[in-house]
């Protein structure tokens, strides 16, 4: 699954090589990224999700809900206490978790460690 302002369903399988995936994401469209997008989905079509992780160029946006009332409404609906972790390529000041939410996480930069940080967010190690 990816998104922009929009849901687009990649088809995307563990036998493609890489330049057949970057050919396929590619060609997705483009706009400003909607974060809350993949939480409503996730929430609409009862798919249970440990981490909704993002990694972006810093440009992220959100529609008429905040991704904090989203993950929150996930998290009542399914009854999982799902965590949020976005890492921006760069910094434009952005702010997108909840900062009395534990369970929600704002990183830039992405280096040789930034993946264990997340893995130790998400088995609640930090």
């Amino acid at each position: 699954l990816g998104f922009t302002d929009q849901l687009v369903q990649l088809s995307i399988s563990p036998d493609m090589r890489l330049d057949q995936i970057l050919q396929i994401v590619g060609a997705t469209p483009k706009g400003r990224t909607d974060c809350v997008l993949p939480i409503l989905y996730a929430k609409e079509n009862n798919i249970p999700i440990d981490v909704f992780v993002y990694l972006t160029d810093s440009k992220t946006g959100t529609g008429d809900i905040s991704p904090s009332d989203a993950l929150k409404q996930y998290r009542a609906a399914m009854k999982i206490d799902a965590k949020f972790c976005v890492c921006a390529m760069s910094s434009n000041g952005f702010a997108i978790a909840a900062p009395d939410d534990a369970g929600m996480l704002d990183m830039v930069g992405f280096d040789s460690l930034a993946p264990l940080v997340i893995r130790n967010f998400a088995l609640g190690d930090i």
